[in-house]
């Protein structure tokens, strides 16, 4: 399972690794502007979003593996593509290739179903927490090489990364074991009935929209208003590194030992939007203080956000669950990137960042409603027939009955 992670968190730092540079370098291809760069940042997400859920469907008629091979394979294809453009249009088709190999909801399923009901937790948690090393490492790497090598350097090793990713997949990744569960596979409007998976995904969209309005605007406050080198981004991140890199564990631990989920939740979005309130400032001490509150806020929900998913929605509906969050996650890139470049070229960064604000607050408001999370109470029968079964589906204790490798599970809300 650990090798999953490892997949998922390669693929990712192909993905991150050229956010730094990426809006400077696509300033000066021939036809791009405000507009269209903010499009080529996200254009990659606006892919993943519509087709997540249709490779979820493939994985289940196909297998897993498979599934995730090929959508590792067209990542390397659209970063190839990127890495040759030399117009604006080519490099964001470039980007929706790459987001077309739509496998993150692929991926989590796979470690749904690898892991056992005591490590699932640890198992989502590890995987975020890959996810936020990669992007710590991306953030670090990218501006030095793609500063020293140039930012088609940058695909280049993303390409590199896919491949050597399939490679991990058949030599290490075992195969899934055998799940019966007893509900018909959950509708898309099933899903959204449930208000609390409903805030988890509100808070993947604004964590990934803000990202990526982030790192539109960050390179180019530094580089074209504070007349900072593109080598010298590496100031502002590494800092934000650091404090994201502790964040992480802390986290991981109140929200999986501690069971007080619904305070990192909290506490993200109010690191996050006071990012914001940071770039209101308009002054490089302020803006190298919000970039290290929004690494923090990131790095907190990372590790928690496909954990809580995980543990919130029942087995029949987890693939469903889990594609539907990373399709909405993939919206709030894609949309952060066009709002920002809309906004910014119309109205300035200050109006930007006051719409952030205002949709900062909303978001942090409603996660005090969120219910605190505290887990399930876990019982296995080896031997059990079609009477016990029903009982324990008729139970309204019971969040979830399922057979895994022949053993009845039966989890009960604490």
């Amino acid at each position: 399972m650990t090798y999953l992670s490892l997949i998922m968190a390669t693929r990712f730092l192909g993905l991150f690794i050229v956010l730094p540079l990426l809006s400077v370098y696509a300033m000066h291809l021939q036809g791009s502007s405000d507009t269209t760069i903010g499009i080529a940042l996200g254009a990659y997400a606006l892919s993943q979003m519509f087709l997540q859920v249709f490779f979820g469907k493939l994985s289940d008629k196909y297998g897993r593996k498979h599934i995730i091979a090929f959508g590792l394979l067209i990542l390397a294809l659209g970063s190839i593509v990127c890495a040759v453009s030399d117009n604006i249009w080519m490099l964001i088709f470039g980007r929706l290739l790459q987001g077309a190999g739509a496998i993150g909801g692929v991926v989590l399923a796979y470690l749904n179903d690898l892991s056992t009901e005591e490590t699932r937790g640890k198992m989502f948690a590890r995987m975020g927490q890959f996810i936020g090393l990669s992007f710590a490492i991306a953030m670090v790497v990218g501006p030095i090489w793609g500063a020293k090598y140039g930012v088609p350097f940058l695909f280049d090793i993303t390409a590199v990364l896919a491949v050597l990713a399939i490679v991990l997949l058949y030599l290490k990744v075992p195969a899934a074991p055998e799940i019966q569960h007893f509900e018909d596979s959950a509708k898309i409007s099933e899903v959204f009935k449930n208000r609390e998976l409903i805030k988890v995904y509100f808070s993947g969209f604004m964590q990934k929209g803000m990202m990526t309005i982030i790192f539109m605007v960050t390179p180019l406050i530094f580089i074209n208003k504070l007349g900072w080198e593109k080598m010298d981004l590496w100031k502002v991140y590494i800092p934000a590194l650091v404090f994201g890199i502790f964040a992480m564990p802390f986290s991981a631990i109140m929200a999986e030992k501690k069971g007080k989920a619904k305070l990192v939740f909290i506490l993200s979005a109010i690191f996050m939007t006071s990012s914001v309130i940071a770039f209101l400032l308009s002054n490089e001490s302020s803006y190298i203080i919000g970039v290290v509150l929004f690494f923090i806020g990131f790095n907190m929900l990372e590790p928690v956000l496909q954990s809580f998913t995980g543990k919130i929605a029942r087995i029949h509906e987890k693939a469903t669950a889990m594609s539907i969050g990373n399709s909405i996650q993939y919206s709030g890139i894609f949309l952060g990137g066009l709002v920002a470049g809309v906004v910014k070229q119309y109205y300035g960064y200050n109006a930007l960042f006051y719409l952030i604000l205002a949709i900062g607050v909303i978001w942090i408001i409603s996660l005090f409603t969120m219910k605190d999370f505290k887990g399930f109470d876990i019982k296995t029968f080896d031997n059990f027939d079609d009477e016990m079964i029903n009982k324990f589906k008729n139970d309204e204790n019971v969040h979830d009955v399922f057979i895994k490798e022949k053993v009845l599970i039966v989890k009960y809300i604490k």
